[in-house]
């Protein structure tokens, strides 16, 4: 029987639009009721075509729908006598449920021919209404959470390329802050070492320098520091009762929400931003969706540098690998032979008596020594050198130079190696002696080639090994260098 008389009541209205729209090409309504239901009539007539709103009026000047239509450039009204008297258009829209107000519109529009839409019909309508406007939020919050998984994928194919980190964060900010409609938001990564926050992006603010400068009091640095700690891996975000403040030349602002960024355990980054409260359900939903991509991303970042590193560091000795020398050399040997005047040098380098020192000592002290010469030698060396373990107690050093080296520079730089190598000491064996040996071999860019460099050097290594322990010889030169000659 409820579907019959609704069946009935949709005809009814239908039948009311229908003869009003058959002598006019324009509907002019006028909404009494500025409550939910108004609001819902505001929303979806004010989209509709050929629809004009002449006014929305209610007894409460803070009526839900009031704010809507000032928006919309809709006329408001609490006097509800002189917004009637004021109206002769098509259709009043009744949704109060006031029967004394009904029977007021009735004598109005029936002289005025106005059609009156009330009772049970504007329940229809209001009804109606609200379907078509949760169908429409639910279209619209199902492209929001596509045009954020877009975003999202966008961000996962750009890893086959191993963008840094900031790059990453960055660009995840900024879309995730138009998807949340922020008013405004900071993006921060904190340093590996020391923990010091580091701005990498910022909308709504200048991007502050906070980096030392004159004039930074480090009180917005001081500020997330204090916010950071209440972090903890379970929060995929987090929002805060009173707002962080951020006070420092560059910056004075306050953010109610924190996105945290994780590798692993250690909180590599934060995103703030100010949203305007409460947080809607689907704004919560955004934040979760972001935060366990962004951190599922930083993790696979992780993962990335890891293997990067495994594959062209030496596990032990914490220098780079054979493969990493190989690629390097051909590298630079490519390179020098565009330089005009330029050269490379190649300096091999072999612990003396390793085996005696294992048999000896261990293998565990043995490893403490090839930790220590590894170290010796990347003290020595300039930040553009290559040292790296070549195999087993023997490693390898590229040197390259945009100008011609001399014989007296090569030795200088090989006996601060020894020299460094021979202050080795456990308290433990206050006893142990360690040495290596060094050959050199330098090739100008116009005839330079990996093969002979390696073996020119692997010659000279063989004419110091031949001197005793140790020395350092230069292929091409007449003596071999002495650590105490």
């Amino acid at each position: 029987m409820t579907g019959i008389n609704a069946a009935k009541n949709l005809q009814e209205l239908a039948g009311s639009l229908a003869s009003v729209s058959r002598n006019s090409k324009k509907l002019d309504i006028l909404i009494f009721g500025a409550g939910l239901g108004g609001l819902a009539m505001l929303e979806v007539l004010s989209q509709s075509e050929g629809v004009t709103i002449h006014a929305i009026v209610d007894n409460a000047d803070d009526a839900a729908g009031f704010q809507l239509a000032r928006e919309l450039n809709i006329n408001t009204s609490t006097d509800s006598e002189a917004a009637l008297n004021a109206f002769y258009g098509d259709i009043i829209i009744d949704v109060t449920g006031d029967p004394e107000l009904y029977i007021k519109l009735l004598k109005h529009t029936e002289p005025h021919h106005i059609e009156l839409i009330s009772a049970k019909s504007a329940k229809l309508l209001f009804d109606l209404a609200n379907k078509e406007l949760r169908s429409e939020r639910t279209i619209q919050n199902q492209n929001t959470r596509l045009n954020l998984l877009d975003s999202m994928l966008e961000i996962t194919l750009q890893l086959e390329h191993r963008p840094p980190i900031n790059d990453i964060t960055n660009q995840s900010f900024e879309d995730i802050h138009n998807h949340l409609d922020a008013i405004k938001g900071l993006a921060v990564m904190f340093d590996k070492t020391t923990g010091t926050p580091q701005f990498v992006g910022a909308i709504g603010d200048a991007i502050p320098q906070c980096d030392n400068v004159t004039g930074c009091d480090f009180s917005a640095c001081n500020a997330i520091r204090i916010a950071c700690k209440t972090l903890t891996k379970k929060d995929r975000y987090k929002v805060f009762k009173t707002e962080i403040q951020l006070q420092c030349a560059e910056l004075n602002t306050g953010y109610n929400v924190v996105l945290p960024l994780w590798q692993d355990s250690r909180l590599a980054g934060a995103l703030f931003f100010e949203l305007s409260p409460p947080l809607s359900n689907e704004k919560t939903t955004i934040l979760e969706m972001a935060s366990i991509h962004l951190n599922m991303t930083f993790k696979t970042l992780d993962h990335f540098q890891q293997l990067e590193e495994m594959a062209i560091f030496d596990s032990l000795t914490g220098v780079f690998n054979r493969r990493k020398f190989d690629m390097q050399l051909h590298q630079e040997v490519s390179r020098i032979k565009r330089m005009k005047h330029g050269t490379l040098s190649c300096a091999f380098i072999d612990l003396d008596d390793f085996k005696h020192v294992n048999d000896t000592y261990g293998h565990q002290v043995g490893d403490l020594v090839l930790k220590h010469i590894g170290a010796s030698i990347e003290s020595c060396i300039r930040d553009y050198d290559l040292c790296a373990r070549y195999g087993g107690d023997e490693f390898v050093i590229l040197m390259p130079s945009d100008e011609p080296v001399t014989n007296a520079y090569l030795e200088k730089a090989g006996m601060r190696i020894l020299e460094k190598v021979s202050q080795f000491h456990l308290v433990n064996h206050p006893e142990m002696k360690v040495s290596i040996s060094i050959g050199i071999a330098t090739q100008p860019g116009t005839t330079a080639n990996a093969e002979s460099l390696l073996k020119e050097a692997d010659d000279a290594l063989y004419q110091a090994k031949e001197a005793g322990k140790g020395c350092l010889f230069i292929h091409g030169a007449e003596s071999v260098s002495l650590l105490n000659k």
